[in-house]
């Protein structure tokens, strides 16, 4: 089991972050845990600690931000920082926008300690978590582009979307090239192929279509 150095926790509601303080140190007794209530506070902790923290979990509905702005900008400032979305909203668009942005995971607050744990486990681990109960209802709605792929034996979950920007990838494409054929901004290609690496715990293009080979990906 990985065992975190640093964690930050960001949540505007006192109740959740004591509550998820107290678990994250009992999971991991050796733990830093530094707590923030705003995106602003988010921010600050990011730049402290956001080039060492082993994961941010955060709140999207903080009253200074709404969305995924602050998600972006923190993922773009920071692309090898995991970021789980811990929210009370688990509204597909929702989930599908945090994911697509290159979080590592989107969790409910009124998710069972034990499977958080799992979760927290499995995310640190470098997989990208989407409750089952989440993802059986996204694919009983049908394919979207941004929709989760999940490969039986495989533990990483992959947006469509990524999955596409992975193939083009082992094309040899550059970013530029990938945009122009996927008609998307060079921001969001960078978010996706961020996504991409921290889901394979990769530091460049080779390592991450290895790793994709590995876990079952057809990446040929």
């Amino acid at each position: 089991m990985v065992k975190p150095q640093t964690i930050l926790l960001v949540d505007d509601h006192s109740l959740i972050t004591t509550a998820m303080s107290a678990l994250l140190q009992s999971m991991y007794p050796d733990v830093q845990i530094h707590v923030g209530a705003t995106a602003k506070e988010a921010v600050e902790l990011a730049e402290k600690y956001g080039d060492s923290a082993d994961l941010m979990i955060l709140d999207l509905g903080l009253p200074d931000s709404q969305g995924t702005d602050l998600l972006v900008r923190l993922l773009q400032n920071y692309p090898a920082l995991k970021i789980l979305v811990l929210s009370g909203n688990c509204d597909p668009d929702s989930i599908l926008k945090a994911l697509s942005a290159g979080a590592a995971g989107y969790v409910p607050k009124t998710l069972d300690a034990n499977l958080l744990k799992s979760t927290i486990n499995f995310v640190l681990e470098g997989g990208v978590y989407i409750p089952s109960k989440i993802l059986s209802q996204q694919q009983s709605m049908g394919m979207s582009p941004q929709q989760p792929v999940v490969n039986p034996s495989s533990k990483v979950h992959l947006t469509t979307r990524q999955c596409q920007v992975l193939k083009l990838l082992s094309q040899g494409d550059s970013i530029k090239t990938i945009c122009r054929k996927m008609d998307l901004s060079e921001g969001t290609i960078k978010t996706h192929v961020t996504a991409l690496y921290r889901a394979f715990d990769a530091r460049n293009r080779t390592e991450a279509l290895i790793a994709a080979r590995r876990n079952g990906f057809n990446v040929d």
